[in-house]
């Protein structure tokens, strides 16, 4: 092989290395595929949302959103396999009324701002359980500090109806640490406050301000 052959070829291979190495990259130990989202995200984190990734220009103002049913929860990660029957269950539990949950919430925080529905939409709500732990009650009592603390891990995305194309999207885990809270009361918490934050700021101007997170 000539010398110039060579350099055009280790030319071509520096531009496709990188390209390669995004399509198939994970974030949050395993648990976040940026591939559900788009090849080209890049997350940035928000006060109210671990990892945070809008397209430009995206807006919620004004759309009309389908909220459609959650799949069956798919655990993620190296801890993936450490999940027992009762977080499986309480996976389970949780995921039939997630995107009721989440309409419930997008339709109070932005009042008439937007539509919500669980039939049609221009911008179809579609989200995942990545994770789910109940925690250990006894661990919660007897040692405190954090130990035995509960979670739900979600990714979250809004997808152009029509196109197909994933507009924007956020990945987020809610802890339950304290003796008086659970996993699923904690996360609906959550889900209200993460709602309001978006309706108020706009998901736009949380993404420009958010600090880019770390692999």
């Amino acid at each position: 092989m000539s010398v110039a052959r060579r350099l055009l070829l280790l030319v071509a291979l520096a531009t496709l290395l990188p390209g390669l190495a995004a399509a198939g990259k994970t974030l949050d130990g395993g648990k976040l595929e940026s591939d559900w989202f788009s090849s080209d995200a890049v997350f940035r984190e928000d006060d109210e949302i671990d990892y945070l990734w809008v397209s430009p220009g995206f807006s919620l103002a004004g759309k009309s959103l389908h909220f459609v049913p959650w799949p069956e929860p798919e655990f993620l990660g190296p801890k993936a396999g450490e999940r027992d029957e009762k977080d499986r269950r309480l996976a389970k539990m949780m995921n039939g009324e997630m995107h009721e949950l989440f309409r419930g919430a997008f339709a109070d925080a932005f009042g008439g701002q937007l539509t919500t529905s669980l039939e049609e939409g221009a911008i179809r709500v579609e989200g995942r359980i990545v994770d789910c732990s109940t925690g250990s009650t006894a661990a919660k009592v007897i040692v405190g500090f954090g130990a035995g603390s509960g979670n739900t891990t979600i990714d979250l995305r809004f997808v152009d109806a029509a196109s197909g194309e994933v507009l924007a999207g956020m990945h987020h885990r809610v802890v339950s640490g304290t003796t008086w809270s659970t996993t699923d009361s904690k996360f609906l918490k959550w889900v209200e406050e993460m709602a309001g934050r978006v309706a108020d700021k706009g998901l736009e101007k949380l993404y420009e301000k958010g600090k880019k997170v770390k692999d």
